[in-house]
């Protein structure tokens, strides 16, 4: 079926999603990986199609939450591409052209969907020339990998009251009589807006074949393809471009109209090579329309073997969701309440907190704790970290039994043998599952730093720790939990989850297990590589002198979760008493009382060293903190304070702040003691300062994070 018949039935009401539907969930990377698939004619899967009737299901319209419909009579229900078609329909279908109606539209869509697409067509000085835009020259995208594409396709959000960009419905133009610009003239002035930035809009493209008016991308194509021969022209002028390599094959005849002077043939032929760059760019947008998107259909008599239609399916590649299959699985054994009302009502229990694991902990510790205070469900629903990891460790214990380590295998978290797990597994194995994860998420919490299980650095970090939390010998034992927080800490600071995580988390939970139980420690080579991974963690990449390398996310949270692992003491000025971050309290929203006011305590990344000690005249923090290459900007100059501190201190000036950091030194962040001495030295400028103190400062981390693992170690 092509891609325009597809967004004629659901115009029609004919194509339509059952109401069992789950939500729509992509984010804009995997949107944008469907696009850039899609426009190079790599196959984006079929769709899997249920002839029936309207009475059937109860119906939704693709890209609409909530909102039930009825169909025509006879219907399509699409049980498998609602990610992908509403994705595609939302990029090319303009649900905010009704000037007037437009808000009723962005009600009701996903939030995902309240979106404008663009493709950038002028490419940067780094970037590969995709759309010919250099020599208004293109040839079309046969060659093209769906990688260089990605990076081309921008997304606009759509704010319900912010209304002052171009490219939003309610962005308004007024002539200068103050008479607002409708049609055509409208579309002019958006085109030299969007022209400006390069960004052709994609959601008009629809319109191209369901109407005859000039639609918005033309008329963009049009004005980028006159400024570019204007910039070709002068290029030409200044002996930068060859006038013959431009025009050799629209007009071979070129040099001969130079010759002779012909300037009305050379005029006509810029013009030529102007009009045919827009329109074949045009042409070839519209003709995406014409795509066919492979069906797998359904007769209306195999309703009720869905679920084992949609398995096979999944076991042929199609990309569905694994829980909600599982999910479907269990419910065939009767009697049992929903799988996933009973994971969600386990999550919510409280558990017992260990001696050991809050044995080095101080202040007041929570009796009881439940998986909830460290996010593991979010708005009523369990999080994507949590299934997917539930489904691991369900398949590990359900397929070898709890000990023989050597007989695990990469294979036992892939879909294939999750899928082989029947009811009965999955029913007599998840209370352990989730009593094993949930101990885990503790453990995350209580000495990991970790408030948010969400924001663990390599998911599959979860499964060796909670695998061995199984036993409850190993939930007491202080010894074991130190060796497992060792294993932690040096496999994330050291690089070890940076590539194959698959297979080094199954490796791993073999021989934490055996460590453990009275094996070798077989992460001492991990230990070597901490904070001094080469491109990962290493002082150059840390301090910014590495400029091929960016900080990975797994380091720049890791050390803000290990130094919040260390209840430090806020920067809350003139307190009476200290107030200690503890991750526990964060991840509870506990309320506490400052200043005679209740607050709920939170924590907020903060610059030690603040930006606007180092901003230039006309530069401002906002652009030096999006300068991702500078130094200050540096994990080594980040910690955790609550925001309640940082509301405090964030109207000081510079030196203010300055000499009360330097003065207060707050325990447990790993300042250098020798900050003010270095900030406070002459004969230096301020950028060597800050680069001599946050070297300083990545020597106490190193230091102090072995020390700890050292002290693990010999417990």
């Amino acid at each position: 079926m092509q891609l325009k018949e597809i967004f004629e039935k659901s115009d029609e009401d004919i194509l339509v999603l059952p109401d069992f539907q789950r939500e729509f969930e992509w984010n804009k990377d995997a949107q944008k990986r469907l696009l850039a698939s899609f426009f190079v004619s790599i196959p984006i899967g079929s769709l899997l199609i249920l002839e029936g009737k309207k009475d059937d299901f109860l119906s939704k319209k693709l890209c609409f939450a909530g909102e039930t419909i009825e169909p025509m009579e006879a219907c399509l229900y699409l049980l498998d591409g609602q990610q992908r078609v509403s994705s595609l329909r939302s990029t090319f279908y303009d649900f905010f052209k009704n000037k007037n109606n437009w808000l009723n539209n962005w009600e009701k869509l996903y939030p995902g969907l309240r979106n404008r697409w663009f493709f950038r067509i002028k490419p940067d000085r780094e970037s590969e020339d995709i759309f010919g835009w250099k020599m208004l020259n293109f040839k079309g995208l046969k060659y093209y990998e769906p990688s260089d594409l990605f990076d081309c396709f921008e997304h606009r959000y759509i704010h319900k009251r912010k209304n002052t960009e171009w490219y939003h419905p309610g962005y308004k133009i007024y002539d200068k009589d103050k008479k607002e610009l409708e049609g055509s003239r409208l579309k002019n002035k958006l085109a030299s807006e969007a022209a400006k930035m390069g960004l052709v809009p994609l959601y008009s493209i629809y319109g191209a074949i369901k109407s005859t008016d000039k639609q918005l991308h033309t008329y963009v194509l049009e004005k980028i393809a006159k400024e570019r021969v204007e910039e070709l022209q002068a290029e030409v002028e200044d002996g930068k471009v060859d006038l013959f390599e431009i025009f050799q094959e629209i007009e071979p005849d070129i040099e001969e109209y130079v010759e002779n002077n012909e300037t009305e043939k050379i005029r006509d032929a810029w013009s030529r090579l102007s009009a045919k760059w827009s329109e074949s760019v045009n042409k070839f947008l519209v003709g995406l329309f014409e795509e066919e998107i492979p069906i797998i259909d359904l007769p209306s008599d195999q309703i009720s073997r869905a679920i084992a239609i949609f398995e096979n399916i999944n076991k042929g590649g199609t990309p569905l969701d694994t829980f909600d299959l599982i999910v479907a699985k269990a419910a065939r054994t009767k009697g049992e309440r929903s799988l996933s009302q009973r994971i969600s009502d386990s999550l919510e229990e409280a558990i017992e907190l260990s001696e050991a694991l809050t044995n080095d902990l101080v202040d007041k510790l929570p009796d009881k704790w439940d998986s909830t205070l460290a996010m593991t469900i979010d708005e009523n629903k369990i999080t994507k970290t949590i299934k997917n990891q539930y489904l691991n460790l369900l398949s590990l214990f359900s397929h070898i039994p709890y000990g023989e380590v050597d007989k695990l295998k990469l294979e036992y978290i892939k879909r294939a043998k999750i899928f082989e797990l029947t009811n009965e597994q999955i029913n007599s194995n998840t209370n352990i599952t989730l009593k094993a994860l949930t101990r885990a998420c503790a453990f995350l919490q209580f000495r990991c730093g970790l408030i948010d299980i969400n924001s663990l650095s390599y998911d599959l970090m979860i499964l060796p720790i909670a695998y061995v939390l199984k036993d409850d010998d190993v939930y007491k034992d202080k010894r074991a939990l130190a060796k497992i927080e060792y294993w932690y800490w040096s496999s994330l600071f050291s690089g070890a989850y940076r590539e194959r995580q698959n297979d080094q988390c199954i490796k791993d939970i073999e021989n934490v297990f055996k460590w453990i139980n009275g094996g070798e420690n077989k992460f001492k080579i991990r230990y070597e590589n901490i904070l001094n991974d080469s491109g990962y963690s290493d002082k150059d990449v840390l301090l910014r002198k590495d400029q091929e390398h960016n900080i990975p996310k797994a380091v720049h949270t890791g050390i803000l979760q290990y130094i919040l692992s260390k209840q430090p003491v806020d920067f809350l000025p003139n307190a009476q008493k200290k107030l200690r971050l503890n991750v526990w309290e964060i991840g509870g929203k506990k309320v506490i009382k400052i200043d005679g006011n209740k607050q709920i305590i939170s924590v907020q990344d903060h610059h030690i060293c603040p930006l606007g000690t180092v901003t230039k005249i006309g530069e401002t923090s906002k652009k030096l903190r999006n300068d991702k290459k500078h130094i200050l900007n540096s994990i080594l100059n980040r910690t955790y304070i609550s925001s309640i501190a940082n509301a405090k201190i964030s109207d000081r000036s510079p030196e203010r702040y300055m000499k009360y950091v330097m003065e207060s030194a707050q325990w447990g962040h790993y300042l250098p003691t020798r900050m003010k001495e270095i900030f406070e030295a002459s004969g230096k400028s301020l950028e060597e300062k800050y680069e001599e103190i946050l070297e300083n400062r990545y020597n106490k981390l190193k230091s102090a994070i072995k020390e700890e693992l050292d002290r693990l170690e010999d417990m």
